[in-house]
């Protein structure tokens, strides 16, 4: 018996199983429990009703029990667990419906329990609106028959019991129906809300559980950010340290290379110069690799020449491709020029820079070319599609996806022969993304390469006057006034001997305190202020510039000069007041540039 039980159990599991959800499953079981009940009992009803020749009675029982065992069938056999279950409510409700109008030919105890029955298994089975139908259809005979009774319409009635008479059965076969429908209901009950307690108890249990989860994962991003954190602070603390003496390598060289060398020290101050460059664009790759990885750089939005832009990059490039013997093409279409565009130089200089460093570097003979053109233009906005061609080594067809990722190059061969880390392309596709756009790529071996890819800008036209676009020569400075606040020796020299060339003798305040005294002696153009001082750093001095009693003082130009370059490190620059910042090691043309840029507005402002 126990074997029966257990074996029809995993059947119902089995059937109940193929449902994902938890109460759809809980359906499943309760129906088909119910089924192999009602062939139970029409099964002991059947014996019952043979026995007294119940005729009637043997045939409703009858016909139920081929029901309950077809409908079984069909739940084991399909997933037709619903249209089942509509049926046997239905088959209920004629039960109803039988016993008020042949068998009972009025309400008793069996009546009632078949329509709570019908009621209960239509809202647990199919919901809300099921559960009013069923219950409608239900009540409706049992309304209509207390109406007709109460209103003393007798003759209705016994008319009809003169038609039908009333189908008795022995008083042990009718307490057998009461007290099986009894447990039949209370079964329908006890499971239900077990299996609704059950749903409770897990869903509860499934909440805490990713409420844990939840917390651990925030334990997680922060222990992430953290680590994030240390690494940024690590890699700018080395960077720190590494620029420092780098900067003095590329001072000194480029101070050097100024002094009209001979052509044996021209060529070793060179060698010197290329190789602290190397050094420095790795250190720079790195860095910006790690601050694009970390989701931590945001685009400018500030306007700019593009075509002056392109041309001052291209510029740049030629030393080396004249060393190389390359071609060097460049072609900026002429509606690009004599327009302004409002995006960030810094990062489309970055792009165009690793794209042409790299046609460079892996191009023996031929050409590198950069053509630029407009493909869409409307009233302020236009389309640009930039071209970086090339007649190098090109690149395999089944590699041309694997450049793009980190610390990724072509072949082994290829890295043992022209080094590198090979993180330019994939800052390439970071900073791309950024413009929300990305790079495009033909290449054939041993024929050359061609990178191309669309920026959208918005523009306005150049209406700069002529006198603030004229250069300045390089004695055009040496009327100006310039304060250097800097304690690191070698720094100094580097920018003592770079102002020196051209005519600009500065003042030296090994600290802030010194800086800030220099300044209420003296009149200054221009503070060149590092950032990491002993007694007082350079934005302690800012600050207490900027809060100054005279006002031509406390507004006079600062230009941060850091060996640190981080995004915190130029908010926290902006945030005191600086005007403008300088990472080192830096060339001396782009100091020249920011002292040009300040001797033009002060131009304008006498203009004005």
């Amino acid at each position: 018996m126990v074997s029966l039980v257990r074996y029809i159990d995993n059947i119902i599991v089995r059937l109940a199983s193929r449902e994902t959800n938890l109460i759809n499953q809980a359906r499943v079981r309760m129906l088909v429990y119910i089924l192999f009940c009602y062939m139970l009992f029409t099964g002991i009803l059947i014996v019952a009703y043979f026995i007294d020749w119940k005729l009637l009675h043997l045939l409703r029982v009858g016909i139920i029990f081929m029901f309950a065992l077809v409908l079984f069938a069909v739940v084991r056999y399909t997933k037709a667990w619903k249209p089942v279950s509509h049926f046997a409510i239905c088959v209920v409700t004629l039960s109803v419906w039988s016993n008020i109008l042949i068998y009972v030919q009025g309400i008793n105890i069996a009546t009632l329990q078949y329509i709570w029955l019908a009621t209960a298994l239509s809202f647990y089975m199919h919901g809300l609106k099921w559960g009013w139908f069923y219950s409608a259809i239900n009540m409706f005979p049992v309304l209509v028959y207390t109406f007709i009774e109460y209103s003393n319409y007798s003759y209705l009635i016994h008319d009809l019991r003169l038609i039908y008479d009333p189908k008795p059965v022995r008083q042990s076969v009718y307490l057998f129906v009461l007290i099986y429908d009894f447990l039949i209901i209370i079964f329908l009950h006890h499971y239900f809300f077990k299996t609704f307690n059950l749903n409770i108890v897990n869903l509860t249990h499934t909440k805490n559980e990713l409420n844990d989860l939840n917390e651990k994962l925030n334990e997680t991003l922060v222990d992430v950010r953290k680590l994030s954190n240390a690494r940024m602070d690590f890699l700018s603390t080395m960077s720190h340290e590494l620029r420092t003496p780098l900067n003095g390598v590329i001072g000194i060289s480029n101070a050097l290379l100024s002094q009209n060398p001979r052509e044996d020290q021209k060529e070793n101050l060179a060698i010197l110069g290329f190789s602290a460059e190397n050094l420095l664009s790795l250190i720079n790759d790195i860095l910006d690799f790690n601050k694009l990885d970390s989701d931590k750089v945001e685009l400018e939005h500030v306007p700019f020449n593009l075509a002056a832009l392109i041309k001052n990059n291209c510029a740049s490039l030629e030393i080396k491709t004249r060393e190389k013997m390359l071609d060097f093409n460049l072609s900026i279409s002429k509606d690009i020029e004599g327009k302004i565009i409002f995006s960030d130089p810094t990062r489309l200089t970055q792009v165009l820079l690793n794209l042409l460093n790299n046609a460079i570097k892996f191009t023996e003979k031929g050409f590198v070319s950069l053509n630029t053109y407009v493909v869409k233009e409307d009233m302020d906005k236009m389309t640009i599609r930039f071209i970086v061609e090339d007649t190098g080594i090109g690149i395999e067809q089944d590699k041309q996806k694997d450049i793009f990722e980190a610390f990724t190059q072509a072949s082994s061969s290829t890295n043992r022969h022209y080094g590198g880390t090979g993180l330019g392309l994939p800052i390439v596709k970071k900073v791309l993304g950024m413009f929300n756009t990305h790079v495009e790529l033909i290449s054939v071996p041993n024929a050359g390469t061609k990178f191309f890819f669309d920026i959208s800008f918005n523009y306005k036209i150049d209406n700069t006057t002529t006198h603030l676009k004229q250069k300045i020569a390089k004695d055009g400075l040496k009327h100006l006034k310039v304060l250097v606040a800097e304690d690191n020796a070698i720094n100094i020299l580097v920018i003592k001997k770079t102002l020196e060339q051209w005519g600009i003798k500065p003042e030296i305040a090994e600290n802030g305190n010194i800086a800030l005294q220099k300044l209420e002696q003296g009149d200054y153009n221009v503070i060149l202020m590092d950032l990491y001082m002993p007694d007082m750093d350079g934005y302690e001095a800012a600050a207490s510039i900027r809060k100054m009693t005279d006002k031509t003082k406390a507004n006079i130009t600062i230009i941060a000069l850091t060996a640190t370059v981080n995004d915190n490190v130029i908010e926290k620059v902006i945030e005191v007041g600086m005007n403008d910042y300088l990472s080192k090691p830096f060339h001396p043309e782009q100091l020249f540039e920011k002292l040009q840029k300040l001797t033009l507005e002060r131009i304008a402002i006498k203009l004005q």
